[in-house]
């Protein structure tokens, strides 16, 4: 019997037996025989190894772990980690199956963005953007930002986006009975793409996720309170206290 080799260059997995492609051993072929298993092993490792070859993604993005605290503003930029960079798929279901957001603190945030770009207002990509913000229940939650994280990755909603405006990250931030979502993207004057970045998550996302109308807002970074134009320290969305509950009048979450 044809036994499967394991590459060792890879940190991933090797795939199931009911994965791999089905050998037809009655063929023929110019370098295989019917009894030669040398060669079927061959061609079961180059399909394997096809199949294990990192798939990379379009751009690098990085996790960010932001913790909420009582910390002064000079401080307060501390509180930010990065916590893994990732450029192809593989990487990226690494850190997401090891990061369980569901356990983070009250107001602790995660953060998906392009690299070298922080997840904060002040960030030169950022300072003239805004950012949607998606009011879920804790019980949608996590299958919510899944599907933004892949929306993020997969370019599903760069692809939408004008001239000029691009997607800057993706949040999460913790709040009592729910999480606020959120897709920053970096031109908040085209209206146009603003309206296309919502319209597109919001046909992308299944439809018993979906949050009700008055439960997502889009709010300019420059309006929050705390926002310092001159790109020295600031904040993330996440963690000011400034972040309006949803647009109709709600007890605050």
């Amino acid at each position: 019997m044809a036994t499967t080799a394991t590459s060792s260059t890879t940190p991933t997995s090797s795939p199931s037996a009911s994965s791999l492609p089905a050998l037809t051993v009655n063929g023929s072929s110019p370098t295989t025989g019917p009894g030669d298993t040398g060669g079927i092993r061959a061609e079961l490792r180059k399909n394997m190894l096809k199949k294990l070859r990192p798939y990379p993604l379009r751009h690098e993005w990085v996790f960010w772990h932001d913790r909420n605290s009582n910390t002064n503003e000079e401080e307060w930029e501390d509180q930010l980690k990065e916590i893994a960079g990732i450029s192809t798929v593989q990487t990226f279901w690494q850190v997401y199956n090891n990061t369980p957001f569901t356990t983070l603190p009250l107001r602790d945030s995660l953060h998906l963005f392009k690299k070298n770009v922080k997840p904060i207002w002040e960030d030169p990509r950022n300072k003239n953007g805004g950012a949607w913000t998606f009011r879920v229940p804790k019980s949608n939650s996590q299958e919510f930002w899944k599907e933004i994280l892949m929306m993020a990755i997969g370019e599903v909603l760069q692809e939408v986006v004008h001239k000029g405006d691009d997607i800057c990250g993706v949040s999460i931030s913790v709040r009592f009975n729910s999480h606020l979502i959120m897709i920053w993207n970096r031109d908040s004057n085209n209206q146009e793409s603003v309206d296309a970045i919502r319209d597109r998550a919001l046909e992308s996302i299944p439809e018993e996720l979906r949050p009700a109308p008055q439960n997502y807002y889009y709010k300019k970074h420059s309006s929050h309170k705390f926002f310092k134009g001159d790109g020295a320290g600031g904040e993330s969305a996440s963690s000011s206290s400034s972040i309006p509950a949803a647009p109709q009048p709600a007890p605050p979450s």
